[in-house]
């Protein structure tokens, strides 16, 4: 995100969505690796009914990666998570 903050009421909710994707961008990514983690260890303590669980979870993870992946919202998250100005 850049250092300046925006002046006008449109600069400011342009400046709040760029924000609110990065945040999900970076949700998704952490509950993803979390829920595999957690998948891993229900399965090493016999949990099948959570294992299946959390797999459904990291499937529903996928889907929402695969959202941001759109190529409009990519501008907003990309590698440097800027404001596309």
């Amino acid at each position: 995100m850049t250092d300046s903050s925006p002046q006008s009421p449109h600069e400011q909710n342009i400046y709040e969505l760029g924000r609110h994707l990065c945040s999900l961008k970076n949700l998704a990514s952490h509950t993803h690796s979390a829920a595999k983690r957690a998948e891993q260890y229900s399965r090493t303590i016999d949990q099948e009914s959570l294992a299946q669980k959390l797999l459904d979870i990291q499937r529903q993870i996928t889907v929402l990666h695969m959202a941001l992946k759109d190529s409009e919202i990519q501008e907003w998250t990309g590698p440097e998570m800027h404001v596309p100005f």
